[in-house]
């Protein structure tokens, strides 16, 4: 019996089921490449397009290999770990980092060998110029129907898909990405505490150095968001004037830390910097939100940005890269995305 309310169903499952074999074939080859070379295809991938350029910056080399920024960070940081990559932050801003390919780098790309089996590439390299043409614009353009639902389709066409959960929340800073109203200081503390959730974490909201909690110090708490912000690379030396300037603001009302710490250790923390504005402009710029990797998928991040909410005085705005996966956490909270936030670089 034909299937008049699906006609094309039948072609649309042979499609799926090519995808899924050319996926497979590429997943196999993939793990002879790990075990021979100890290198990821995206590895490889990276690799040869940073010999290929030279020097580049990570948001270029995302936008090349059509990856996020936070992916390319985390391959560049294997690949720096095996010094076959090294970083350098840019001269004009230093929030951009540049990477290149180190020596050994360039000998491994020597020995590599190709990314497709060669017997695939065997069989294209014997096709006419226009034929390979034609599969290659063929399958740009399926890649192109599949980016279109790219969130959809990666779980099933994926082998090893890169999954995120928003209140893993990885890092944050500030700027005018969103707004969201605060209930002032203290408001509704103690009214269900939804800290005592997580079992033996407690929340300090400190307004000056003198209120951090036993055993946490301005430096060891720097060097905590430093790590835990990462893949976004935020340098020691700002995190630290960012922290100070919080507690420590001239003419202008001052901000407070909120630091999250689970029998005795820390586990996250939130900067949050008085404006010293109201209105267009908020009166509080949330400059940093971080929580340790171990205690990521326990809603701590969640946690630390409603205790600071509660504890501001008027709006509050922060800045949050549209790939960033906690930008869903910030949504749902009640942050709001109505400013396109852009830049002057000089």
């Amino acid at each position: 019996m034909t299937n008049t309310l699906f006609p094309e169903q039948k072609m649309l499952d042979d499609v799926l089921v090519a995808l899924r074999r050319i996926v497979r074939s590429i997943d196999l080859h993939s793990k002879k490449l790990i075990q021979s070379h100890r290198l990821t295809i995206p590895q490889v991938v990276l690799l040869r397009e940073i010999q290929r350029r030279g020097r580049v910056s990570l948001g270029d080399l995302a936008r090349s290999a059509s990856l996020s920024n936070a992916t390319v960070t985390g391959i560049v940081d294997r690949l720096e770990a095996r010094g076959l990559v090294r970083r350098e932050r840019g001269d004009a801003d230093r929030r951009q980092v540049f990477v290149e390919v180190a020596p050994a780098g360039a000998e491994a790309v020597k020995a590599l060998p190709p990314l497709l089996q060669e017997d695939f590439v065997r069989k294209l390299e014997g096709l006419q110029k226009w034929e390979q043409a034609q599969i290659l614009s063929s399958l740009e353009r399926v890649a192109g129907f599949m980016d279109e639902g790219r969130t959809a389709a990666e779980p099933i066409l994926v082998p090893h898909a890169l999954t995120d959960t928003a209140d893993d929340l990885g890092g944050g800073e500030g700027a005018r990405s969103g707004a969201v109203k605060g209930k002032g200081p203290g408001a509704e503390r103690g009214a269900g505490r939804p800290e005592e959730a997580v079992s033996g974490l407690r929340l300090h909201v400190a307004r000056s150095l003198a209120e951090f909690p036993p055993g946490v110090d301005l430096e060891g708490l720097t060097r905590f968001l430093h790590e835990s912000l990462k893949p976004y690379e935020d340098a020691p030396e700002d995190i630290e004037r960012g922290i100070l300037d919080a507690l420590q603001a001239e003419g202008r009302p001052g901000g407070f830390l909120v630091i999250a710490e689970i029998e005795g250790a820390l586990a996250g923390a939130l900067v949050m910097q008085g404006t010293g504005m109201k209105g267009y402009v908020p009166e509080n710029l949330l400059l940093f939100v971080a929580v340790a990797p171990e205690r990521r998928g326990r809603s701590l991040g969640r946690l630390l940005i409603e205790r600071a909410v509660r504890e501001s005085e008027g709006n509050i705005k922060l800045h949050v890269e549209y790939d960033n996966p906690a930008r869903r956490l910030y949504e749902r909270i009640g942050f709001t995305s109505k400013y396109a936030e852009m830049r002057y670089v000089k």
